[in-house]
């Protein structure tokens, strides 16, 4: 039996009808502060990684070794979600561009949607999450270029697309070489300054992908002798009784969506109680408690605002967001007569929050206005003190006070009385903040001596954790004397943390969670071997 037409050919000519499948080569920019940051693992020829992918539609020369043009599908990041407005009034859309084996997030001026065209350059971004790509590196490539150093601005110029080199090498630095600042500072002096690597990645040569774990830690809290634990991206709830004794871990099933990215920080909130727990995820709040059988009893509110923050005093929980609400077990949402709140903390009787003066959305000046307000746990609201903060603010709570740092090195400590009291400047530049029992938390980019810190939380180079045991530091902090409780290397700038009954403190990474021991050790409670399996 034949198929087509037996006389296409002349006779002794052979075809194939398989049409040669050129290999998915895709080029990739490395910033060195990409590697430097731990973000992804040097490039090496020969090696498969994974990259987060940024596209930006860039053509300054068709021969730039960066550039290329490909087909994709455009489509929002987010459905419904408006344009981003920067500094200058323009208008950014959010979109996801997903191509052959590889996908990018695109922040765009000009919206574009389903199958397009475009060209410019893929950067590695720090997240891996929405936008990836896996493949062999075949090539890497060291960017260099000549860069002078600005006196005035104390910085130094950008290099030319025009003037970047290219040099094939094996495998990418750890460290790239970049000049200190001169002391005198030369006017147009121009020095030799590593940029990064430019990678080529071929997505058919990849090796297989790990496997998800079946536990990725999110946000946790302790009450009760049990640590509860969400998931960072599925619906599941981890109740591990006895983390520090027997540690045995169950799994429960929540009514709640999958998060497609493992992005961070984790979704929702997790906040403990003696007779359960109340998580916060967006819109949905939920109330878990265990019944005499050891099932958990899950009941499910759904506000009709997305909220942003929540405290709890005993059992009573306060959300706060685009709406302000009292919620107790087993009765009907209370709705505080606040607008929004930004913050919020627990004390022994009610909470404190931080609400703008102006809607979030609206005009306003810069840095904006804030007013302290007590809220009781029926709902009674009592004004504070204003206070003027910028952005970045960071807020922990510690017993009955909320301690509020802002970008300028604003320190304010508000009790539960309204009072406002000024507090020193952190020490550190924190990367994430928050407060755990009767401590204060930050985590830190790892010194290097120089500046007014030095090696701050450290005395010397000499206590400082080896760099494989973390890119990040934690810190625990007494709040009233800034004294260095504990100080711990650690590979995640946004944990969990929280405190128990026996003032252990509890750390969730995006890896595994751990027990924060007072010599500045994470010790590993491995959750998923802990599971429950009956």
């Amino acid at each position: 039996m034949s198929f087509g037409n037996e006389h296409s050919h002349p006779q002794g000519v052979q075809t194939s009808s398989v049409v040669p499948t050129p290999r998915r080569l895709l080029t990739v920019v490395v910033a060195d502060w990409v590697i430097e940051d731990g973000s992804i693992v040097p490039p090496t020829v020969g090696d498969t990684v994974s990259v987060a992918l940024q596209f930006r539609r860039y053509a300054p020369d068709p021969a730039d070794p960066r550039i290329c043009t490909v087909r994709a599908f455009a489509q929002p990041l987010e459905a419904d979600a408006p344009p981003i407005v920067d500094r200058d009034g323009r208008w950014w859309w959010t979109m996801m561009l997903r191509g052959d084996g590889w996908s990018a997030v695109w922040w765009t001026q000009r919206p574009l949607i389903d199958h397009v065209e475009v060209t410019g350059v893929f950067f590695a971004n720090t997240e891996l999450g929405s936008g990836t790509a896996r493949g062999l590196v075949r090539r890497v490539q060291l960017m260099t270029g000549e860069t002078t150093y600005d006196p005035h601005t104390r910085s130094w110029a950008a290099v030319a697309d025009e003037d970047i080199r290219y040099t094939d090498i094996d495998a990418s630095p750890r460290w790239f070489g970049r000049p200190d600042p001169p002391d005198p500072a030369p006017a147009g002096h121009g020095v030799e300054r590593q940029l990064g690597v430019l990678i080529e990645l071929d997505l058919d040569a990849a090796e297989p992908a790990p496997l998800r774990p079946r536990v990725r830690p999110g946000t946790l809290s302790s009450a009760g002798g049990v640590l509860w634990m969400l998931d960072r991206q599925l619906p599941v709830l981890l109740q591990i009784d006895d983390p520090a004794g027997a540690a045995v871990a169950t799994e429960h099933l929540l009514p709640l969506s999958i998060a497609a990215t493992a992005g961070s920080p984790p979704r929702g909130q997790v906040v403990a109680d003696e007779a359960g727990c109340w998580i916060v995820a967006e819109q949905t709040v939920l109330r878990c408690t265990l019944d005499v059988a050891g099932a958990l009893e899950v009941h499910r509110i759904d506000l009709g605002y997305r909220m942003a923050a929540a405290a709890a005093c005993g059992s009573v929980l306060l959300t706060a967001g685009a709406g302000v609400f009292v919620l107790r077990p087993g009765t009907e949402p209370l709705r505080v007569e606040l607008p929004t709140a930004r913050w919020v903390a627990a004390t022994s009787e009610g909470f404190i929050a931080v609400v703008p003066t102006v809607t979030e959305g609206g005009a306003a000046a810069f840095p904006r206005t804030y007013r302290m307000v007590r809220i009781d746990v029926d709902g009674t609201v009592t004004d504070g003190p204003q206070i003027p903060l910028a952005s970045p603010v960071r807020v922990g709570s510690t017993g009955d006070r909320m301690a509020i740092y802002d970008r300028r090195g604003v320190a304010v400590s508000i009790g539960a009385d309204l009072t406002s009291t000024p507090v020193p400047a952190l020490p550190g530049r924190p990367l994430t903040f928050g407060g755990a029992g009767g401590y204060l938390w930050m985590t830190t980019r790892r010194p290097d001596g120089t500046g007014k810190t030095g090696w701050w939380p450290f005395d010397s180079p000499h206590e400082l954790p080896a760099r494989e045991h973390g890119r990040f530091l934690l810190v625990l902090l007494d709040p009233a004397t800034y004294r260095v409780v504990a100080a711990a290397a650690i590979d995640d700038p946004e944990p969990a943390v929280t405190i128990d009954e026996q003032d252990r403190v509890w750390v969730a990474t995006a890896r595994d969670v751990y027990l924060l021991d007072p010599a500045g050790t994470l010790v590993e409670l491995d959750v998923a071997a802990r599971l429950r399996t009956e």
